[in-house]
């Protein structure tokens, strides 16, 4: 018995053995039109999100019932919080892992893949692997794709740009632009 359980063993260990190593994905292979620098194959340069909105915080007062109530703190986005950019492979691809290069804080980080279906449309699906996470310093994350993909969506919530912060004193209003996160690289590995 010991000898059959030691043969499936050994066979079971040479063929993860032989399985086929993972190889960087030439960034030559990798386009994203909106943020080129994030697959460019340089980590020396940094591509950043398109963020399109603003917080606005404000005290706003009401009336209930004919009593006019204290003012409230309020803090309400205008445009959107989300960003995102898309990348796409020269053909689809099977695709093992995606390491992420940050250069700032990246907050709610999400992956999704596609493959363009006959039609021409994308249909994408999620990423499980640390979905929604919060990235900081500047250490690749890898995250688990394991299927063939065509695109890479990336997407993040924008962050709060305090350096240009209007205020309007007499309205009790400020405005906060949002900026996009930044990533110096996104690399892909697959099968050789």
């Amino acid at each position: 018995m010991k000898k059959i359980l030691f043969l499936i063993f050994g066979m079971i260990g040479c063929v993860v053995l032989q399985e086929a190593p993972t190889v960087e994905i030439s960034a030559s292979r990798l386009t994203c039109s909106q943020t080129p620098e994030m697959v460019d194959g340089d980590l020396k340069t940094v591509g950043t999100f398109t963020a399109q909105g603003t917080i606005i915080k404000e005290f706003v007062g009401s009336i209930v019932k004919g009593v006019s109530q204290p003012l409230q703190y309020q803090r309400r986005v205008e445009g959107s919080l989300k960003t995102e950019t898309l990348i796409q492979l020269d053909a689809p691809t099977y695709i093992a892992y995606v390491e992420v290069y940050p250069a700032s804080t990246i907050r709610n980080l999400a992956l999704d893949t596609a493959i363009k279906t006959p039609d021409g449309k994308l249909s994408f699906e999620s990423v499980a692997d640390k979905r929604g996470i919060k990235v900081e310093g500047t250490l690749p994350v890898k995250f688990k794709i394991g299927r063939e993909i065509h695109y890479l969506q990336l997407t993040a919530n924008a962050l709060e740009d305090p350096e240009n912060v209007r205020h309007d004193d007499e309205e009790k209003k400020m405005w906060i632009p949002l900026k996009g996160a930044a990533i110096r690289e996104v690399k892909f590995y697959g099968r050789k």
